[in-house]
């Protein structure tokens, strides 16, 4: 560990503690009256323009606040007028307003796009007999979803149920069924998209396997 500290704050500390001392009797410890003169010089001019920069710090820092908060002040006033201009125009139903204001229009909204794919599609046996099915999904901006089944046999899928849920529970499955697939379609303005399709085979006891195919 060095005798003298590394930061200027303990280099100005430790000759200030140490300066008394060795100012009682220089030539006991090798050094001269003149020595701790102008050490002791040195470090008064180094106390100073350290309290200096320390002072400096503390300002600029009041000063950075002071600008911030007198930005912010502005800026509540200024964003609310801008929105009295907006209202204004809007209410007049006066373009010109925002000419005059010479701020510009509202964007106009842009579509939104295809839904999220519905995914993590999952099923279970009911008692005496059904299928519970889930999935997860965006309901973001109007998304709605349709479950979609296509029985053995049938060429074409049928749409059983639109809903904001996540779950739906067929009861309505033919008697003797032993094959079906659902998938869910989720569904935005003019926009679908469909999920994988999950097959399930059923069985004298219940659902025997099931699968997602693409």
């Amino acid at each position: 560990m060095a005798t003298i500290p590394e930061t200027y704050i303990g280099r100005i500390e430790f000759f200030e503690s140490h300066l008394p001392i060795w100012a009682v009797d220089p030539v006991a410890i090798g050094l001269t009256a003149s020595q701790i003169v102008e050490l002791t010089t040195r470090t008064a001019t180094a106390r100073t323009n350290f309290d200096a920069q320390v002072a400096q710090q503390a300002a600029a820092r009041n000063s950075t606040q002071i600008q911030k908060d007198s930005n912010a002040f502005m800026y509540d006033l200024g964003a609310d007028l801008v929105k009295t201009i907006r209202a204004f125009a809007q209410t007049t139903n006066d373009p010109n307003v925002y000419t005059a204001a010479s701020i510009p229009p509202p964007a106009p909204p842009s579509p939104p796009g295809p839904p999220e794919m519905p995914t993590n599609l999952s099923a279970s046996i009911l008692s005496p007999f059904g299928i519970a099915l889930a999935w997860k999904g965006s309901l973001a901006k109007g998304t709605f979803f349709g479950i979609w089944r296509l029985l053995e046999g049938e060429v074409n899928a049928t749409l059983i149920k639109s809903t904001k849920d996540k779950s739906f529970e067929d009861r309505t499955l033919p008697d003797g069924t032993a094959s079906v697939q659902y998938y869910i379609t989720a569904y935005r303005d003019d926009f679908e998209v469909n999920s994988a399709t999950f097959t399930i085979q059923i069985g004298a006891n219940g659902a025997t396997s099931m699968s997602l195919a693409a």
